[in-house]
């Protein structure tokens, strides 16, 4: 007769394994958006799967909750967060096997990547009002991330003394970063007269620990209230844009002016080139496009077409 592999007895309820394994990761040094990550799709595993008396029962819930249908990169987080919770109750003897083993990350199509016009982008940048605090604000926070790639969640740690309007440098300390790795990150002398404007709107009964891009009462900007933020100056511009839209731009400008990947990695704060490549391909996808409108084979091609000898 078959053994059942049944889940040990102190994590029969996963949420009990889930609050460790998040304790550890804080202890680890994970980001706080890495640990909302775990915390919001591990939890809705567990509330679309109620019934996980044994492993294999566990290993079904996982194979139809990675069946729904959701888009690639959707699919490829969750699966991501699974496979490290499940990894390491592995490793603490809580569970037999890894139940997302053997299964591959979703192909995730290239049109996730939203490449911004200039022009969207320009009225973007009109649209706070720069006569107060949280447009200019607004204003300063948008034109970095368009100058420099970094992620919003970065720049919401980002304190003043993180920047050098001298050198025109901001730094991204390793505790803000996603990857947990510090970088330097150059800005144009528009972008540093845009925040030396900025600098001096702030109150003066601020701290140190106050961060630069704060909200009008001192406190960090969140996720959502960026969220919310960029699609009233959307509206207001009639333009379609998002604030991770601003980081895609960013790259693909870089890398048709640059064409320099590895710098483009570094600036990213990617931690391997293959984040980078998706970049690469569309900025090849048009070339490839600009070569089949010009090149001159094509129009000499055209041109030994013969005529049609009937008219009409």
């Amino acid at each position: 007769m078959t053994k059942v592999a049944r889940l040990k007895p102190k994590v029969s309820d996963l949420r009990n394994a889930l609050e460790e394994f998040l304790l550890f990761k804080a202890g680890d040094g994970a980001a706080k958006r890495t640990l909302a990550d775990y915390t919001y799709h591990v939890n809705r595993f567990l509330d679309h799967s109620p019934a996980l008396h044994d492993y294999h029962a566990l290993q079904k819930a996982v194979y139809r909750y990675l069946a729904e249908e959701v888009a690639p990169a959707t699919r490829n987080t969750r699966l991501k967060c699974l496979r490290a919770f499940f990894a390491w109750c592995v490793g603490q003897g809580y569970l037999p096997a890894n139940p997302t083993s053997g299964i591959r990350r979703a192909k995730e199509d290239l049109d996730n990547v939203r490449h911004v016009p200039l022009e969207d982008v320009k009225k973007l940048l009109a649209a706070p009002d720069k006569k107060t605090y949280c447009g200019l604000r607004d204003y300063c926070l948008m034109l970095v991330q368009i100058d420099t790639g970094a992620r919003p969640g970065e720049l919401f740690q980002v304190r003043v003394d993180d920047l050098n309007l001298e050198a025109r440098e901001i730094h991204i300390r390793p505790e803000a970063a996603k990857t947990r790795v510090g970088r330097t990150l150059p800005i144009s002398p528009y972008t540093a007269q845009a925040l030396q404007k900025f600098l001096k709107v702030r109150p003066e009964w601020w701290g140190d620990d106050v961060p630069l891009f704060a909200t009008e009462h001192g406190g960090s900007l969140t996720d959502s209230q960026w969220d919310k933020r960029v699609a009233k100056h959307c509206k207001k511009a009639g333009v379609k844009v998002t604030p991770y839209g601003l980081r895609h731009s960013f790259a693909i400008s870089f890398l048709k002016a640059a064409n320099d990947p590895f710098a483009l990695q570094k600036m990213l704060g990617h931690k391997s080139l293959a984040m980078t490549r998706r970049y690469v391909r569309l900025t090849q996808q048009d070339v490839r496009e600009a070569h089949e409108k010009a090149s001159p084979v094509a129009k000499l091609a055209q041109l030994g077409r013969r005529a049609n000898r009937k008219l009409g």
